[in-house]
């Protein structure tokens, strides 16, 4: 990530914190860019082929506004449809100054050993991708202001950031780490993996985890200024802080919380639910 995206991102991400902590679930966050209504130009459909075909790949991306979608299907390669936003100029010359379209956003598209990257540093002007790939997948998605991420049927391991917008993520086979700001986060998983490492986080929203009726986890919960809800008869452990130590050659860290634990069907792996501001629901799917 280049220096002047990171500037605007934490710039960003910083307002979204203050606003979301001082009104309790209340404040929207409010950008020029994302006030703005840019001029959106025809969508562009970009096949990707995979180095190789038919095996695991992992897809990256990194955009400062963006609405993206991911769908994971049968197929051996990466089919893109890319929806740019126009964008308007202003050119000052001699004989006056002219208004000119275009300029608005571009984008990056990579491909190497099985690893798509799609990245823009361009200014934060919404993006809209919907992503086709195969199943198995690794996705690491993040977007800043004025976007949505929405996956599903995918079957590897995610990594979803979305600073102020809503996550949503459905029939997942693999572990989910999630985190918004301002938004909410609805994840559906078709199995618990099993050593995964599943956290959903929001600061300001509410968080929907949907689980198999015979799916086994240790959840913990931990929800401020909200209630918790959930489909399945849970055992409630006696609540006392956790205290997690990890020590390595280059120090030790560690890790105190109190949060409530409750097993679903016996227990399994952990799967760890947070917000400040929401609603912790656990609801029963299929299966």
């Amino acid at each position: 990530m280049n220096t002047a995206k990171h500037f605007i991102r934490t710039t960003i991400a910083l307002a979204s914190v203050f606003a979301a902590g001082a009104a309790f679930g209340q404040a929207k966050v409010t950008t020029a860019a994302a006030a703005a209504v840019p001029a959106q130009v025809q969508p562009e459909t970009i096949t990707i082929p995979l180095s190789r075909p038919g095996e695991p790949m992992s897809m990256s991306i990194d955009i400062l506004s963006a609405r993206m979608e991911i769908i994971g299907e049968e197929r051996k390669d990466v089919a893109l449809t890319v929806t740019l936003s126009g964008g308007r100029r202003k050119i000052v010359t001699p004989s006056g100054a002219k208004m000119l379209s275009g300029g608005g956003s571009g984008l990056e598209i990579t491909e190497r050993d099985n690893r798509v990257s799609i990245e823009s540093d361009a200014p934060p002007s919404p993006i809209t991708i919907v992503a086709r790939v195969p199943r198995r997948a690794q996705l690491n998605l993040s977007t800043t202001n004025d976007g949505a991420i929405t996956v599903r049927d995918i079957v590897g391991d995610l990594e979803l950031e979305n600073i102020n917008g809503p996550i949503t993520a459905a029939n997942i086979n693999g572990s989910v780490i999630a985190e918004s700001v301002n938004n909410p986060i609805a994840v559906g998983l078709a199995g618990v993996a099993a050593g995964g490492a599943t956290s959903l986080s929001s600061l300001n929203g509410d968080i929907t985890l949907t689980l198999p009726a015979s799916a086994k986890a240790e959840l913990h919960l931990d929800s401020s200024h909200g209630e918790i809800v959930s489909d399945f008869e849970l055992d409630v452990k006696p609540s006392k802080p956790r205290v997690e130590r990890n020590e390595t050659r280059g120090g030790v860290s560690v890790t105190m919380e109190d949060v409530i634990v409750a097993t679903v069907n016996g227990g399994g792996p952990v799967i760890r639910i947070k917000t400040l501001n929401g609603t912790i629901k656990i609801a029963k799917g299929g299966g």
